[in-house]
């Protein structure tokens, strides 16, 4: 299998409410190969083998962004900046690689980091997301799940989100998936399957439109807990929980805002989940 390649383009700043203007930046490449995904996805629990390319892909993408963080705490030049943000953290072909000399650095676990002049990166790098869909923050500020929260916190949101859409009958996510998404549904219907002890399927709660999907990728092992299901057309907004965790864990204020609003939704899909198994035995 040929190896999975990111290019990532990050800014440092000395404050985090300074993403626009960064003091500084390093462009990377990042290569993950098979070995590497197989020995992540045994740590995780996750058979890769059952895994589907696009799932496969996502699992890469996290591991990538560790690497990239592991490299980047071993560099001198970025530890006087307290703030670091992914402007740009892209998929690329692995053709990009051949080209290249020996890696910048090999880690423990098989990824290879490769570091970029910026002429080279220039070719590379993209747009954020937040430039590519200049409408998504109006789209955040205006679902109800974050009513109420600052400009600053929508800003970085709009770094790691982007429009979807599902079908009808489409399922978003199963059960044991690495959970490397969060949505906010705004229209549309999905509905939430667990099993019971028996095996059988059961609807746990339903997500309706102006509600949040997903809360995994907020705990280790980042796992779904669930299966979600589409019952209509959905749009929805998609933010990557990998930036999103970097955002979390960089701004505590946007942490403690995200872990309030989330806790409500948990407890309760976890009554409904406890009231429709018991009535189920």
């Amino acid at each position: 299998m040929k190896p999975y390649c990111f290019f990532a383009h990050v800014a440092f700043a000395l404050d985090a409410r300074a993403h626009a203007s960064p003091q500084a930046t390093a462009n990377l490449i990042i290569e993950i190969n098979d070995t590497t995904l197989t020995s992540c996805g045994n740590k995780k629990h996750v058979k890769v083998s059952a895994l589907t390319d696009s799932q496969k892909m996502e699992l890469a993408g996290e591991i990538a962004v560790a690497a990239a963080l592991d490299y980047l705490k071993s560099e001198e030049e970025f530890r006087q900046f307290p703030a670091q943000r992914f402007v740009n953290f892209d998929l690329i072909r692995p053709t990009y690689i051949s080209i290249r000399p020996p890696p910048t650095k090999v880690l423990p676990n098989g990824s290879k980091v490769w570091r970029l002049e910026e002429s080279e990166a220039s070719k590379l790098r993209g747009e954020p997301l937040s430039i590519r869909y200049p409408d998504i923050e109006r789209r955040l500020a205006a679902h109800p799940f974050l009513k109420g929260m600052s400009r600053h916190h929508l800003e970085l949101l709009a770094l790691c989100a982007m429009p979807t859409e599902f079908d009808a009958g489409q399922i978003i996510f199963l059960e044991g998936d690495p959970a490397n998404g969060f949505y906010l549904i705004e229209t549309g219907t999905v509905v939430l399957e667990g099993k019971t002890s028996d095996g059988q399927p059961v609807v746990i709660d339903t997500v309706s439109a102006g509600e949040p999907l997903g809360w995994s990728w907020l705990f280790p092992p980042y796992l779904w807990h669930f299966d979600a299901r589409a019952t209509e057309a959905c749009t929805a907004i998609c933010l990557s929980g990998i930036m999103l965790r970097q955002h979390r864990d960089e701004d505590l204020t946007l942490s403690n805002e995200l872990f309030k609003r989330t806790t409500e939704v948990i407890v309760r899909r976890l009554q409904a989940a406890r009231g429709k198994l018991i009535s189920r035995k």
